[in-house]
């Protein structure tokens, strides 16, 4: 018992410490590129290794993150238009009332 409980916890160490050279291995780069270009050109400060991995990893689920709002702009589209439309009409009739000769 002494033995699967001793595995187990190895385990959980291997996995914690590969996730650890990942993050490590993936927001040097981050860390460094952006201590080296942003700073000088934007004028923003420094980051440290756990900011470069917080920006590393929102980027990687922003740009992995599927949205889909086409439902939502089909309505807004058809609200802009119908209310445009109206207005566009009110102009045009308002136009020919004042101006006919």
């Amino acid at each position: 018992m002494g033995k699967l409980i001793l595995s187990y916890v190895l385990a959980i160490i291997l996995v914690l410490l590969t996730l650890a050279c990942i993050v490590t291995i993936g927001s040097i780069p981050f860390y460094l590129l952006w201590n080296w270009l942003i700073p000088p050109i934007f004028g923003l400060p420094n980051i440290t290794l756990i900011q470069a991995f917080g920006l590393w990893l929102m980027l990687f689920f922003v740009r992995n993150t599927k949205f889909d709002f086409s439902e939502v702009k089909k309505s807004i589209e058809s609200d802009v238009q119908n209310k445009e439309d109206i207005q566009w009409n009110q102009i045009l009739n308002s136009i020919k009332k004042n101006y006919m000769a």
